[in-house]
């Protein structure tokens, strides 16, 4: 069997030989930099939560990693997944398609057992890591979310048409307007006309209840920050989820300016935002409120670096998340949105929500 992936799924597998190789996974700050002093030891690796997985253990004295499973019990060199992991990276780099085999690597695969290259996308956990908490002694199985660099940047939230549509009431216009506004092509001259033309963008509700009910259960003013958000976004003001928090700030559409406080309220809601997509909430499913990928985000950088941001240094994670993703468009034809239409006597304009991670 022939194994094909993109650069993304490539970099799942790239992730899995390097951590082996390493035995090590560092923490990050938010600017993707490394601390030198501050990493786990890996004890285990595994590539899902089955039941009958095969488990991947490293022996630090012996420098190896033992296969174990219903069906191996190898012992593989943690030199030969270094020089593995070191071979797939230049393959990575070197990818011209936007899918690609590597019989090389597939043959090693298949004798460490391992039948995918990347875990399932329904999964927020890419990988399962047993690391040592040298701190507290704790050795806990982690699941983390992996995000990688060398291929095209990765989204964070994924557009999903009524999913992650934000609706808007749209007052002070005319059939005449409406015509011209739909006719134009860039979102920027839509909301100048807009603007010019006097007339007011409302937020009313998202369009899904699910994707209500999950941001209720996050925060009770999350909708209408996110939806100020869009606005900013698509009016040409705001790219990046940063500048957005800070026009979203002077804007302050929860009136939090009026308790006199200095607190930095609207990032730190934002963040919480994002931290929730990152590691367990979707916008089409219910959420409980657990995270998936409890261990936190290992990302893969552009020079096979590996940095992870756990979800016990949230700090970091947090700052990581947010000084490094923006506000995308998505195809207004595919997910439905970007022009006035009526409903119920009123002019409504849905805005779709998709956030990627900044090359």
């Amino acid at each position: 069997m022939a194994y094909s992936g993109n650069r993304g799924e490539w970099s799942e597998l790239y992730t899995f030989f390097k951590l082996l190789a390493d035995g090590k996974l560092y923490s990050g700050d938010g600017n993707l930099k490394r601390y030198e002093d501050r990493y786990f030891p890996i004890l285990e690796i595994f590539r899902d939560d089955a039941e009958d997985r095969n488990t991947y253990k490293i022996n630090a004295a012996k420098n190896n990693i033992l296969v174990a499973g219903q069906s191996i019990q190898l012992e593989v060199s943690q030199e030969r997944f270094k020089i593995q992991a070191q071979e797939l990276l230049e393959f990575i780099k070197g990818m011209e398609a936007t899918t690609a085999t590597n019989p090389a690597v597939e043959n090693f695969m298949r004798e460490i057992d391992c039948g995918k290259i990347s875990a399932k996308s329904t999964d927020k956990a890419d990988i399962r890591i047993v690391i040592h908490n040298l701190t507290n002694g704790t050795k806990p199985e982690l699941g983390y979310s992996i995000k990688s660099k060398l291929g095209s940047d990765s989204t964070l939230i994924n557009s999903s048409v009524d999913n992650t549509n934000f609706i808007f009431r749209i007052n002070g216009i005319n059939d005449a307007l409406v015509e011209q506004f739909n006719s134009l092509k860039k979102f920027k001259a839509k909301f100048d006309l807009l603007t010019e033309a006097g007339a007011t963008v409302d937020f009313m509700s998202v369009a899904t209840d699910e994707l209500h009910n999950n941001l209720t259960m996050l925060d009770l003013g999350i909708e209408r920050i996110i939806a100020e958000c869009l606005l900013q976004y698509y009016s040409g003001h705001a790219r990046s989820i940063e500048d957005a928090a800070v026009k979203v700030t002077e804007k302050d559409p929860l009136g939090i300016a009026k308790i006199n406080t200095s607190q930095p309220m609207y990032e730190y809601k934002i963040k919480q935002f994002l931290l929730a997509f990152a590691l367990g909430m979707t916008a089409a499913s219910p959420w409980n409120g657990k995270f998936n990928a409890n261990g936190g985000f290992i990302v893969v950088k552009e020079d096979g670096d590996i940095v992870c941001y756990h979800f016990f240094d949230r700090n970091d994670l947090e700052d990581y998340l947010f000084l490094n993703t923006r506000f995308e468009t998505p195809s207004t034809k595919r997910h439905q949105f970007g022009t006035i239409y009526e409903q119920n006597g009123e002019y409504r304009l849905k805005l779709n929500l998709q956030v990627r991670f900044k090359g």
